[in-house]
């Protein structure tokens, strides 16, 4: 498998090779402006600095969820309105939320954008920082956790970057933190009978067995308890118009800094025999304490071998990257360097995601399918359904704003090669040649790749250059398989 392939998306946007761990290097350490195509009904398409008014941040983002939530309320407590009206208004709103931007910004900056092993990393880590779409505070916020959160946290210590997901607004949506409410806190003597008050570990638990450490580390269900005390007050319902006046209350004014005393568990809290305050510095205490461990080191350095490197790592590649880990204390820059390193040395087979293997098809080709800028809200003004990225990403089977488990999307090849992922494959590959029109053909992308000589006499057996095409972006070679 080509090394650009591997670690990064085949091409940067001069359409030159990520050929050694050094070019690699310069994009990691670079954050490039977002860039964008406004349109690809065109025969040449513009690669364009993104639009300053389509990226948000956190207050706008918190502003236009608690304007939909007004507006949805307002459409289903109309008596004016029939059903049918009522369904088409909630349809054009939904189409109006910010994960369909920010699902076209992401993907424009991994086909046009000129740091594709960067991104690479940064789909690594919003894969393993899961927050799963299909509800309104996820759809408005997720974006702001890749491209701000982990966009910039790479560039720092792995502590920074867990404390900064941990309590982003997205994140105490997603596992339903902002329903925890300690036992003993204001917030719940003050409730009604009717009330149901009391703690949520959702988010204690994968903090400890997904996103920090693992099982391994030896907790118990009482550390999960102790932990979940700690993060009772972080967060609350943002969008609920009737919980507004408890950010008031409270003077939140920063959506990063959503604690919530009234809701606090008041005392001190035991995790893993480890005592912590009562207040809100806890929470980064606890992540810090969790982050420094062995564990974490072991957990989390698996974890990028085995999506860079390998399914099954050698001894010498995980305990490299251990190594850089433990002795840098997780600093980020320094982990995904080792990483590089061993993978720039490694050998061995590994098949790309479907979500990557799909945008360094786009890059690799000079194909132009995902819809521009301009064709994001048209797709009922002639834009055909196979330009909207959201339609290609639920075809491929891969897609960070929809709804999914909390450990995120595999890493291990055999998740990913059954008939029907590689039919899509097949299918997608096709539709790329067909409504794409690439300027690289199967000839050109077979030298550009140095294909062998097996795979090249293979490809060759195909009559048309669309059979030809398809077999080179799903050959074993270009996959990683």
């Amino acid at each position: 498998m080509h090394y650009g392939l591997k670690i990064g998306l085949g091409t940067d946007s001069s359409h030159l090779f990520i050929q050694s761990k050094d070019d690699a290097l310069k994009q990691y350490s670079s954050n490039m402006s977002a860039v964008g195509v406004q349109t690809i009904l065109t025969t040449n398409p513009k690669i364009q600095n993104w639009p300053k008014n389509m990226l948000f941040n956190l207050d706008e983002r918190i502003e236009a969820l608690r304007y939909d939530r007004k507006k949805d309320d307002e459409i289903d407590e109309s008596t004016t309105l029939s059903r049918e009206k009522k369904d088409e208004l909630k349809l054009d709103l939904r189409r109006r939320r910010l994960n369909y931007i920010d699902r076209l910004h992401l993907t424009h900056q991994s086909i046009y954008g000129k740091d594709p092993a960067r991104q690479r990393l940064i789909h690594f880590w919003a894969n393993h920082f899961t927050i799963g779409g299909a509800g309104r505070p996820e759809d408005f916020t997720i974006g702001d956790v890749i491209q701000n959160v982990i966009g910039r946290g790479i560039d720092g210590y792995f502590t920074e970057l867990a404390y900064d997901v941990t309590r982003h607004p997205a994140m105490l949506s997603y596992l339903d933190n902002v329903y925890s409410v300690g036992e003993r806190s204001e917030r719940a003597r003050k409730a009604k009978k009717n009330q149901q008050i009391g703690l949520n570990d959702n988010l204690a638990r994968e903090v400890m067995e997904l996103h920090v450490t693992s099982p391994s580390i030896g907790y118990t269900e009482n550390d999960i308890r102790e932990a979940a005390k700690i993060l009772s007050g972080w967060g609350d319902i943002f969008d609920n118009p009737k919980t507004i006046r408890n950010f008031k209350n409270e003077q939140i004014n920063d959506f990063h800094e959503s604690y919530f005393k009234s809701k606090a568990e008041p005392g001190k809290k035991i995790v893993l025999g480890k005592e912590y305050p009562p207040g809100k510095e806890a929470l980064r205490l606890w992540i810090e304490d969790l982050a420094a461990s062995e564990d974490a080191a072991k957990f989390l350095s698996g974890k990028l071998c085995i999506h860079f490197i390998a399914d099954n790592p050698t001894k010498t590649d995980f305990d490299y990257v251990l190594s850089a880990w433990l002795d840098s204390k997780g600093h980020l820059p320094t982990v995904h360097n080792a990483v590089l390193e061993r993978a720039t040395l490694s050998t061995q087979p590994k098949i790309q995601w479907p979500m990557t293997w799909l945008f360094s098809v786009l890059r690799s080709s000079q194909a132009n399918l995902v819809q521009g800028i301009d064709e994001l809200h048209k797709e009922l003004m002639g834009m055909r359904g196979e330009y909207r990225i959201e339609t290609l990403l639920e075809e491929i089977g891969q897609d960070f704003w929809s709804k999914r488990q909390p450990d995120g999307y595999s890493l291990f090849a055999a998740d990913w090669i059954s008939p029907e992922h590689f039919e899509r494959r097949m299918r997608l590959a096709a539709m790329i040649h067909d409504h794409g029109k690439p300027l690289r053909k199967s000839d050109e992308l077979i030298d550009l790749f140095q294909f062998s000589s097996s795979t090249r006499a293979l490809i060759k057996k195909g009559k048309t250059s669309r059979q030809r095409f398809v077999l080179t972006v799903c050959c074993s070679e270009f996959m990683g398989a």
